[in-house]
């Protein structure tokens, strides 16, 4: 009887174990696949942009111009909805005069390819070195992440030149995330895309801000605690009392972005 609850507990394990790893790109990425335009979510101001990977298939991001003398944001979301989902940010930092490029990524709001690390990271090089062919120079870009979009952001900014970097609930590394919510799954052998900003933070050599909400029970203020110890200064750090993961918008974020480009010299 001990033999069999003992082989039957395996199974069920590394069942478990096997479930996860086949599927974990699906309980990692909720894309919105409906490509929608920015005009038909009233942005005006904001144009299409199609940028085309190795294997020439296009990702469609949306860019708003900066005000003159203004940095542009290259902003990377998390991992939910689209690019069109972010309409309000679009209208709140582009009020505070910024411009703001948005990437499109593989696999959501219409865009071929599939939803991995190294196809976001592919795009965010991409989305990078066209903002610079527009005659935008480094220093007038700001590397914004997301959520998961701070994985992106933290690798780009490792291996680009921007004006600063900005980490809006951002993770230490997927595998961190993932142990915290399912503690059972081996998931430092398992995850395919671990997003290892922690490994790559200290790399940095622009300004830092990180933006945590204190109520954020998704990705716990504690992760971006850890990578801002180990960044490099220049750095700040707003925590926001009362702000969870999904509502941060809510907090006036954007204008502690700007008066933070603002601040640097």
């Amino acid at each position: 009887m001990v033999k069999f609850v003992v082989v039957l507990f395996a199974l069920s394990f590394f069942g478990i174990q096997s479930y996860f790893y086949l599927n974990q790109r699906e309980l990692m990425y909720f894309p919105s696949v409906e490509r929608v335009h920015p005009r038909d979510v009233g942005l005006l101001d904001v144009g299409e942009v199609e940028l085309r990977t190795d294997a020439n298939v296009p990702l469609v991001s949306w860019y708003g111009k900066a005000k003159p003398g203004v940095p542009t944001i290259l902003f990377f979301h998390g991992n939910g909805g689209a690019v069109s989902h972010r309409a309000h940010r679009f209208r709140g930092l582009m009020a505070e005069g910024l411009g703001v490029f948005v990437l499109g990524y593989p696999g959501y709001g219409g865009n071929g390819g599939q939803p991995s690390e190294a196809s976001f990271l592919d795009g965010a090089l991409r989305s990078y070195d066209y903002l610079r062919g527009l005659g935008i120079s480094a220093s007038d870009i700001v590397i914004y992440g997301e959520s998961i979009g701070t994985g992106v952001a933290v690798q780009l900014a490792a291996q680009v030149d921007a004006k600063a970097l900005i980490l809006e609930a951002p993770l230490s590394s997927a595998a961190d995330v993932a142990r915290q919510h399912y503690p059972y799954l081996l998931v430092d052998l398992l995850m395919k895309d671990p997003y290892r900003s922690v490994d790559y933070i200290e790399d940095i050599g622009m300004p830092l801000l990180v933006i945590h909400g204190d109520q954020d029970r998704i990705i716990p203020i504690e992760h971006g605690e850890r990578l801002f110890a180990k960044a490099k200064d220049p750095k700040s750090f707003a925590a926001i009392p009362g702000a969870t993961h999904n509502d941060l918008h809510l907090f006036s974020i954007d204008a502690i972005a700007r008066e933070f480009i603002e601040s640097i010299h």
